[in-house]
């Protein structure tokens, strides 16, 4: 950003490092940052003009979610991503999590090299059997930015592809599941007999 900015005077007679930890530029620097996210906020209110300052500027706004802990829940709510219900728009996570399921606690994504490669992942296809939404993270930066990211609007980033991952069960899924394991019950503990040491358990999943 360029600009001209109003200030009292500032002492050039110490160094370039001095200047920058001086007091007045750091209050220049705090209300340049304040008005800039201000406008930014306002230009998000424009679909089309922002998408546009989305596609210039999106890697600088991860990298701030990234570097700048005192912005990052702002600089959040301007992130636009592609997502498996979105279709060939972009979608805020605001607008993700208005869509989600009311038994839902977790916000879902998937990091990979290109929208094509993460929307035919057997990890998305899981989720989307279970009517929730995935998140396609699909720029380098974007592993880096989910790393500080860690939450947004008290619901917590869980990637697909975490081993172990658990998925909210509605009371008919669970019924299902029940009467999976049950009627499959036998065959696990024969299967877990033959390969014996190799595996340390079998059990039934329906998603999988």
């Amino acid at each position: 950003m360029k600009g001209v900015v109003d200030s009292e005077d500032l002492p050039l007679n110490i160094s370039r490092e001095m200047l920058q930890q001086g007091k007045i530029l750091k209050v220049i620097r705090k209300n340049i940052i304040k008005k800039s996210m201000e406008l930014f906020a306002e230009l998000a209110e424009d679909k089309d003009n922002y998408k546009k300052f989305y596609e210039q500027f999106s890697k600088n706004i991860k990298l701030g979610i990234h570097e700048d802990s005192q912005n990052r829940k702002k600089l959040a709510e301007l992130l636009r991503y592609h997502t498996s219900m979105s279709g060939e728009d972009m979608c805020s996570l605001k607008d993700y999590v208005s869509r989600m399921k009311e038994n839902q606690k977790h916000i879902y994504y998937i990091t990979g090299e290109s929208k094509a490669q993460v929307a035919n992942s057997a990890f998305v296809e899981r989720v989307r059997k279970r009517g929730l939404e995935v998140v396609y993270m699909v720029e380098p930066i974007d592993e880096y930015c989910v790393q500080q990211l860690k939450e947004f609007d008290g619901k917590t980033l869980v990637s697909v592809t975490k081993e172990g991952m658990e998925l909210p069960e509605d009371e008919e899924e669970k019924k299902r599941q029940e009467e999976a394991k049950a009627k499959f019950e036998n065959l696990c503990k024969v299967v877990k007999e033959i390969l014996e040491k190799k595996v340390e358990k079998v059990s039934t999943r329906q998603d999988l």
